[in-house]
């Protein structure tokens, strides 16, 4: 863990209070000053300092933990280490020395579980900033701040300033992202790039549509095949927002449809190579990877079940409370405001499309729906903005009004950050929640071992064999060796490194080993 800049020494992964606190006070301040700006109507100022609290308290959901999540960051934060040295060769286990099944997601040798792309850029940050998990966390901090950018300029598009600040601010103040940017949140940094490069193509065909300028083609094809490298083919959700625009403005002109196969063409180029690749180098990984992904329809993968109504469900978690209640008739207040309809028709029928396709599909994953994030949280926008204008027609002083909705913005805002809960979950002023204290222990048992390079660590509680090969460098398992496994370690010149079992006895041939390391540290379960 080394080739860290001073600066991620301070901001980084220490648990010390005063940074975190220093990161969220200028936050805050910032989006104080950001909400001034825009109840006094200076628009370029309250985008400005929206974006550097953005930055700034994106930064401090990237240190609430000092340690490895459990699901699913370790399994992405190792990955992403062993593709520092072999880009094209993702691996889980990268020295599978241990003669074993490696026949399930958890302990592949070849890991092809998720798309690489949100792990190359991982690698990446690693190679720039040291193997910590700050650097793990980077990438999906500057996203979502592109992010920030992308709804609020479509939101200007289709509406107004204020309905493309509304909805920034909305997912700036997203409790739900924090969880996300932390890695506490299952699937952590692969929905952030997920969620992102969505929103960027969906941000890019609402520019083309605006500008007609061509240059928005390529990024639109560019930003759906990064997405589909991400988490696959839903990333290809622009095309059907494009289609049922295309339908409904040019009937069946199919000249006007050239510009979208262009724009598919570009994504296949961005995308197909790798699947090309994998299919060619890791048969055997790509098949059943492509199948697990097939089974999430029809059967229930990894114990992820859920009524056909879950999706719904999960919209106050995932958009807030108010979204609940507040979303039919904010998509019903954006058709109505909105320069564009036919767009706007486009975005509803998509909304629509994904609660219907999800519902459907019998595994159910939390962030499936956080993809809809710009849509959602820009028709929210809308009703805000509606909701403000008519307030505006009562008899109220112009001060008092600047006032009220400056006051109104601010509760919004901490309402749905979700204080209480951050600290719960974080122990940032309060009392650490156990997983964060485990894990914690944990951390610095793996980080102080001491383990000669040929050294094979096994009796890893639990899947805690993840962290032990991240932070170690060496193999982890999570079972004592047998007999047969031993002698093959012993053929290959390992030593084998184990946890004391507590409660069991250990084996003979390991005791009779004088070359045997016993490790008396205990760790502790979090799963």
């Amino acid at each position: 863990m080394n080739n860290e800049f001073a600066f991620f020494t301070f901001a980084g992964m220490s648990s010390n209070l005063n940074e975190k606190v220093i990161l969220f006070a200028i936050g805050i301040f910032f989006i104080l000053l950001s909400i001034f700006y825009h109840v006094t109507k200076k628009e370029k100022y309250s985008l400005v300092f929206l974006l550097c609290s953005a930055v700034l308290l994106f930064l401090f959901a990237a240190v609430l933990d000092p340690f490895l999540n459990v699901w699913d960051e370790r399994f992405h934060a190792l990955v992403a280490k062993n593709l520092m040295n072999h880009p094209l060769m993702p691996t889980l286990y990268d020295d599978p020395v241990v003669n074993m099944a490696y026949d399930n997601w958890d302990r592949f040798h070849i890991w092809l579980h998720k798309q690489p792309l949100f792990m190359w850029q991982i690698a990446l940050s690693y190679k720039i900033f040291g193997v910590n998990e700050f650097a793990l966390r980077l990438p999906s901090v500057f996203l979502s701040c592109l992010t920030v950018f992308a709804i609020y300029r479509s939101g200007k598009i289709l509406g107004n300033h204020s309905v493309g600040y509304y909805a920034a601010l909305l997912f700036v103040s997203s409790f739900y992202l924090f969880q996300l940017l932390s890695g506490w949140q299952e699937t952590d940094e692969n929905d952030i790039s997920f969620l992102s490069y969505i929103s960027l193509s969906l941000w890019s065909w609402i520019e083309y549509i605006h500008t007609k300028k061509k240059i928005w083609i390529v990024f639109i094809g560019v930003f759906s095949g990064f997405a589909i490298l991400c988490k696959w083919l839903v990333g290809l959700l622009v095309y059907l927002c494009w289609g049922i625009y295309s339908l409904l403005a040019n009937k069946l002109n199919f000249k006007k449809y050239r510009d979208i196969i262009l724009a598919i063409i570009i994504t296949a180029i961005v995308a197909l190579p790798w699947q090309l690749l994998c299919l060619h180098w890791y048969p055997t990984e790509a098949k059943a990877a492509y199948a697990l992904n097939s089974a999430h329809f029809f059967e229930t993968v990894d114990g992820h079940e859920g009524a056909w109504y879950y999706h719904f469900n999960m919209i106050s978690e995932i958009f807030g409370i108010m979204a609940a209640y507040l979303l039919i008739p904010s998509l019903v207040i954006f058709y109505i405001k909105s320069n564009y309809k036919i767009i706007s028709v486009a975005i509803i029928s998509t909304v629509v499309f994904v609660y219907v396709f999800f519902s459907l599909i019998i595994t159910k994953m939390p962030s499936f729906t956080i993809i809809l994030a710009l849509p959602i949280y820009i028709s929210l926008a809308f009703l805000f903005d509606y909701i403000e204008n008519q307030v505006s027609k009562f008899k109220v002083s112009t001060l008092a009004h600047k006032i009220i909705f400056f006051i109104l913005i601010v509760l919004l805002f901490w309402f749905r950050m979700d204080l209480k809960s951050l600290n719960e979950l974080h122990g940032i002023t309060g009392k650490e929640h156990p997983c964060f204290t485990m894990l914690k222990h944990n951390k610095k048992i793996f980080q102080s071992l001491n383990l000669p390079s040929n050294a094979v660590i096994f009796n890893v509680n639990g899947r805690h064999y993840v962290e032990a090969m991240f932070y170690t460098g060496l193999p982890a398992y999570n079972f004592i060796p047998t007999n047969e496994q031993y002698l093959d370690l012993k053929k290959k010149s390992r030593r084998v490194a184990l946890f004391n079992p507590i409660g069991d006895t250990i084996p003979n041939y390991l005791i009779n080993d004088p070359s045997l390391i016993l490790i008396k540290d205990t760790l502790k379960l979090c799963e």
